[in-house]
């Protein structure tokens, strides 16, 4: 089917079912690979969130279900947006030709607003870009700030569970704070990372307020314990 040729609803609105029908063939005359109704439908949500259009579920000739959404072209010239500088310039044309001659102005002011909603989108994207790029920068130059050490480091040192480590932190209010940390799969996570010096302080303290009762050491704080080092 020529996308071109397809009649738009009152020549003010249309489908998503013509919409991607244009899309694709669109992408298809720059060799561009078609785009799933689904993944479509699932576009413009994001795109038209907050705007008021109608969604419809239709029953395909497999027994399925399908949404459509019906858009105003105001709408549909944003959604054309976010293809690519070749598809779109097309896609704008194809819609264009759809629209009333005294509509001209409309669809050049929804221009420049997609215009800015896509421009916002790649200020975003560069953003998240950043933020990525500083946390794995952090990481290569070594995440865990001078002083400071993960409970790993201090359950060994100090002799503590790991558990118990947590609980002298909370109780005597040692500094801590987290830190990216790639886990061994290669994600990206967050892990505590305690003042040491201040830790080391909190220990002795507690060493000197505590019980000795058989192999263990009670305080208050933090009730039975033990130490291995």
């Amino acid at each position: 089917m020529n996308a071109q040729n397809i009649t738009l609803s009152g020549s003010e609105t249309i489908d998503t079912q013509q919409l991607l029908l244009m899309v694709n063939e669109t992408r298809k005359e720059h060799s561009e690979p078609n785009i799933r109704n689904n993944v479509f439908i699932d576009r413009i949500k994001d795109e038209l969130e907050g705007e008021y259009y109608k969604i419809f579920v239709v029953q395909k000739m497999n027994n399925t279900e399908s949404e459509v959404i019906e858009m105003t072209l105001k709408q549909a010239l944003r959604v054309a947006a976010r293809e690519s500088k070749a598809v779109r310039r097309s896609l704008i044309d194809k819609l264009e030709q759809q629209s009333k001659p005294q509509s001209a102005n409309e669809i050049i002011a929804a221009m420049a607003l997609a215009n800015v909603a896509q421009e916002r989108r790649l200020k975003s994207i560069e953003h998240q870009v950043e933020q990525v790029s500083e946390e794995i920068e952090h990481i290569k130059q070594g995440t865990i700030p001078t002083g400071f050490q993960g409970y790993n480091y201090l359950k060994t040192k100090y002799g503590l569970s790991d558990a118990k480590c947590r609980q002298l932190v909370m109780a005597w209010n040692v500094p801590y704070k987290k830190v990216p940390h790639v886990a061994p799969g290669g994600q990206i996570t967050q892990m505590s990372v305690v003042d040491e010096a201040a830790f080391k302080s909190a220990r002795h303290n507690m060493m000197l307020e505590a019980e000795k009762r058989g192999s263990q050491w009670y305080h208050p704080k933090m009730g039975r314990f033990s130490v291995t080092a």
